[in-house]
C-alpha cells in the first residue's frame, strides 16, 4: 500500500506509533516530549516540538517525508526555514540528509513503530465502496464522541457559510443590508436556483427594494422584469399590469433588464421560481424583513408567523407561471420543511455570519440555538445516517451530519476527521 505524506502527519499529530523505546536510524534514543504544533502554512510540517535525542533535549521543527530523499525533491535544503529541523521523520530512509553547515538531521523511520492493524484500517476506509469510508464501523464508535463531532461539524458548517456572506459584503463594500438582500434571494432560489436567485439579488437596487416596500405590485413588478419574465405578450390582467409597472420603473430608475437562467424543469410546480419569487415580493413587504429585524429577532416564532401568513396575489391561486392556468388551485402557504429552510439558511446562517464578522459571540450562540430548537431536517443523506445508526436529534445535527457527507466522507478525509480519527486509534 502507498503511504501518503498526510498519514504520516496523521500518525505523528496523534501519536499513533509505538513511544517507547524509540531511536533514530543511526541508533540515538529518541523521547518524544511534543509532537509540536501543526504548521498548515509554508515550512516545516510541526513547529516548537520537543525531542530528548541521546542525551540532549531540542526545541525546534519537525518535517515529515515519505522518503527521505524528499527532503531535496522539495527543495528544503535551499530553503532557510528549514534550517531549525531538530528531526526529519520518515516511511522509507533512502537517503541522509544534512543541515547547510553539514551536521547531519537526525532522521526517525516511522514504518518501524506502526502498527500493521492501523495501516488495515486506513486501507479499508480509504479503498471501502461503501456509501461512507466507516459505514461498517461508526455504528460501534461511542455515541458521546460521534455526536460531540457532528454538533462541531454543525458549526463548520455555520462558519462556511459565514465565509461566502462575508466574500459577498466584502463585493459589495461593506454593504450590510445589500447583502442581506442578496443572501435572502438567495435562500429563496433553495438549491436548484439558488445561483440565479442571487445574481437577481446583486443586480436589484436594496434601495428601490425598500423604497417601494409598500407598493406590492411595483415592488413584484419590479422583481419579475428584472428577472426577464415579463418580457412577453399578456392576454391577463395581473401579469399586464405588472408589465405596465415595470416599463414605468425602468424608465424612472434607468433599469436594464437581466435574464437569468432560472430552472422550471425537474420540480414540482409548487417549487417554480415564478411562485418563490412572487412569495419572496410579498415578504419583503414586510416591515421587519431588513437586517436590523433580523438582528433583533428573539424568538424564531416570530419570523415563522411571518413566513406562515404570505398572502399572494390571487392570480396564483390557479397558476405557477404567467399565462399558462392551472386547474390546480392552491394558496401557496409555505410548508413547514420549506420554512425551516428558509430560517437555516437566510436567518441562523446571516445571524451567525454577522457575528462572526464582529466578533459578537452572542450572535453565533443565538444562532447554534436557534438550530438546537428546529427539527432534524429529512433529506436522503439523514436518512441514510439513520440507516446505519446515527441519529439527528435537531437540525444542527442534520446540518452536522449534512456537513460530514459532502466535505469529509465524499472527499475521503478521515484522516481529518474526527470519526476517522477514533476508528484509526482502536
Amino acid at each position: 500500500m502507498a503511504i501518503p505524506e498526510d498519514l504520516l502527519q496523521f500518525i505523528w499529530k496523534f501519536r499513533l506509533f509505538q513511544t517507547y523505546p524509540l531511536e533514530t536510524v543511526n541508533g540515538d534514543h529518541i523521547h518524544v516530549l511534543h509532537v509540536g504544533e501543526h504548521n498548515k502554512n509554508a515550512g516545516p510540517d510541526f513547529l516548537l516540538s520537543k525531542i530528548r535525542i541521546g542525551r540532549e533535549e531540542w526545541t525546534g521543527s519537525v518535517e515529515i517525508h515519505v522518503k527521505s530523499s524528499d527532503w531535496f525533491l522539495h527543495g528544503h535544503q535551499h530553503d532557510a526555514k528549514y534550517a531549525n529541523v531538530i528531526l526529519h521523520v520518515v516511511w522509507d530512509d533512502d537517503k541522509q540528509v544534512f543541515h547547510d553547515d553539514g551536521s547531519v538531521i537526525p532522521t526517525f523511520k516511522l514504518a518501524d513503530y506502526v502498527s500493521e492493524k492501523l495501516l488495515g484500517q486506513y486501507q479499508r476506509l480509504m479503498e471501502g465502496q461503501s456509501w461512507i469510508p466507516c459505514e461498517s464501523q461508526i455504528q460501534h464508535l461511542n455515541t458521546f464522541k460521534v455526536e460531540g463531532w457532528v454538533e462541531r461539524m454543525a458549526v463548520e458548517r455555520m462558519e462556511e457559510k459565514s465565509k461566502v456572506i462575508l466574500g459577498l459584503l466584502k463585493k459589495f463594500d461593506g454593504d450590510w443590508e445589500k447583502t442581506f438582500f442578496i443572501w435572502l434571494f438567495r435562500s429563496f432560489g433553495f438549491k436548484v436556483n439558488a445561483e440565479a436567485f442571487q445574481a437577481l439579488g446583486e443586480q436589484l437596487s436594496s434601495l428601490l427594494l425598500q423604497k417601494y416596500r409598500n407598493d406590492g405590485l411595483k415592488l413584484e413588478a419590479m422583481i419579475f422584469g428584472q428577472a426577464g419574465l415579463l418580457n412577453t405578450n399578456f392576454d391577463e390582467s395581473y401579469p399586464v399590469k405588472l408589465q405596465q409597472e415595470y416599463q414605468y420603473l425602468q424608465k424612472a430608475h434607468a433599469l436594464k433588464e437581466t435574464h437569468f437562467p432560472l430552472l422550471f424543469s425537474r420540480m414540482r410546480p409548487h417549487n417554480f421560481p415564478t411562485i418563490r419569487l412572487a412569495q419572496l415580493a410579498i415578504l419583503l413587504q414586510h416591515e421587519n424583513i431588513r437586517l436590523q429585524g433580523i438582528l433583533d429577532l428573539v424568538n424564531l416564532d416570530d419570523f415563522r408567523c411571518v413566513l406562515d401568513n404570505l398572502h399572494m396575489n390571487s392570480y396564483w391561486k390557479n397558476h405557477f407561471n404567467f399565462g399558462k392556468q392551472t386547474h390546480i388551485v392552491s394558496n401557496h402557504r409555505l410548508s413547514m420543511m420549506t420554512q425551516n429552510s428558509l430560517i437555516i439558511n437566510a436567518v441562523i446562517a446571516f445571524t451567525f455570519s454577522y457575528g462572526d464578522y464582529f466578533k459578537q459571540e452572542h450572535f453565533k450562540e443565538k444562532a447554534m440555538n436557534w438550530l438546537e430548537e428546529l427539527p432534524t431536517e429529512k433529506n436522503n443523506i439523514v436518512q441514510k445516517f439513520e440507516y446505519i445508526g446515527i441519529n439527528a436529534s435537531h437540525a444542527a445535527h442534520s446540518q452536522g451530519l449534512l456537513h460530514i457527507k459532502n466535505k469529509y466522507c465524499d472527499l475521503k478525509k478521515c484522516l481529518n476527521c474526527g470519526i476517522g480519527l477514533e476508528l484509526l486509534k482502536r
